[in-house]
Order: C-alpha cells, then structure tokens, then sequence
C-alpha cells in the first residue's frame, strides 16, 4: 500500500492526521508526505524567518519520523521532477518513508494573511517563487507538480486538510492546499482519480477526545521530537492537539465522484 499525505505545513499531518501517517509507517507501507508550502514567517530581529526558520521545521519533521521509523534520523536528498518541476525531497534511510517539499510562501499572520497557496487559486497570472530558488510556479504549473508526484508514488490513498475548512476558521493555507490537491486529483472529466480523505484542522481542538492509550503516547512522542526544533513552540503547545484526530462528515471522495471547489473560498480570507 501507498498513501501520500498533502499538508500546507511540517507539523500539519503530525497534528492532525496522526496516528493514521504512523500506523502506515509501522505497517511499512510506502508513505509520502508532501509539505505544500515552506511553512515561513518573516524575518524579525530576536527570531529566525524566512528559509532559515523553514529548514528547522523540515528537520524538526525528519526527527518525528525518525521516531515513528524507529531508526536512525539519517535522510538522503534526492532532487525530483514532477509535471516537468524540480522539487527537493528526502528518503528516510532503512524506512520506507519519503518527505517532498516545496518551499513556497506560507501565509503568516498579519504580514500575509493570504500566502501563495491562496494566490495560486485566486490572483490570475500569479506566480509562487519557492524560497530555495528553484523554478516558480503558476497555478496550472503547482496543478501539474501535484499530478506528476501522484502518478510517480502511485498511491491507494491520498490525504488532504478539509477542502472546507474555511468555513470553520481554519487555516487559509490548509484550505487552499487540500482544493489544489483536489484539482490535481482529478481525471479529464473532472472526476476524483485516487481516493482521497479530508482531516479537520483548527476545529479539531474544540471536539471530544477520541485517541486515547498507546496511540495518544505514540502521537505525543512523535510530537515530541518535532516541536524542540521549531523556535515558535514550546512543551506546551498544540498539547490538545494530540488527543484528537477527525476526518470532516461527507468529505472522503471515492474514484469517480465529482470534485467541485468551494465557491466561497476566494473571499474567505480577511
């Protein structure tokens, strides 16, 4: 089995899809994970930004693997193309666990509360210029990278962020990232190609518990590799996080089922 999970930031899919990534991990299914954007702030005097405070969460996600692998945090990079785009990704030595990332802007906070992801949707002409340097991207060039990667790991699952979770006050750029996924994840008639499955976002913190016992301490140990390395968080953080996992009602999308985008997200954002 193979499963390729989008999310738009390192520390997504650990938040709100584990344990289901780990449990493919412990399976020793091909897992992808796939960081749709570089999970950037801006430079600010008595804090790292930019690629540097980027690079400090992909290595806070190899630690989390590592963990979940139960081998050593040894990674080797590897260049791919995908839809005629270079991108950079690490393969996890002696796991079969590889990471993709695509180092274009984030949205962050009040400096951008759009991100690039939002603008590949909605600003006609736009292009995301990845951090890293490498070719940039239009809307139809990040389509065609997603549909290249899907047909490379020819997975039997794909994940995504809610697709609507705009409406529920999620973050702009898991919405935008799930519906280019969803764009992607299409044949010519417009019809969902590889099953893909939704995760609840920021909402998830205000549902009942429901991982519990071995999973929750496995979640959390995972977590535990990664935050140290992210300057933003602290022991504290995202704690509520690890004791709940949700998929949206109604938003798992079977091969052949239509797919439509929210017609309501390009004025989602404020």
């Amino acid at each position: 089995m193979t499963t390729v999970s989008f999310v738009a930031h390192p520390d997504d899919d650990l938040l709100f899809m584990n344990p289901d990534i780990a449990a493919n991990v412990w399976d020793g299914h091909d897992v992808w994970v796939v960081y749709l954007t570089a999970g950037d702030i801006p430079h600010r005097p008595d804090k790292p930004g930019g690629i540097e405070y980027s690079e400090m969460r992909l290595n806070g996600a190899r630690a989390a693997y590592a963990r979940t692998a139960g081998v050593a945090n040894e990674w080797a990079f590897e260049q791919m193309t995908f839809g005629g785009h270079p991108v950079a990704t690490n393969k996890l030595v002696g796991a079969n666990v590889r990471i993709v990332y695509t180092y274009i802007h984030a949205a962050a906070g009040p400096e951008d509360n759009f991100g690039d992801l939002w603008r590949l949707l909605n600003v006609p002409g736009f292009e995301a210029q990845p951090i890293d340097g490498r070719p940039p991207y239009t809307y139809d060039g990040f389509v065609g990278m997603i549909r290249g990667l899907i047909a490379k790991a020819d997975p039997d699952l794909i994940r995504t962020s809610s697709s609507i979770g705009h409406r529920e006050g999620d973050h702009v750029d898991h919405t935008a990232g799930a519906i280019l996924v969803a764009d992607a994840n299409t044949d010519g008639a417009g019809r969902t190609a590889v099953l893909r499955c939704e995760y609840v976002g920021y909402k998830v913190l205000t549902f009942p518990e429901n991982v519990h016992g071995f999973l929750r301490e496995k979640k959390t140990e995972i977590w535990d590799e990664y935050w140290p390395h992210d300057p933003e968080l602290n022991a504290f953080s995202w704690r509520a996080a690890l004791s709940r996992r949700y998929q949206p009602d109604g938003r798992v999308f079977h091969p052949g089922v239509p797919w439509a985008p929210p017609g309501d997200f390009a004025s989602s954002v404020a």
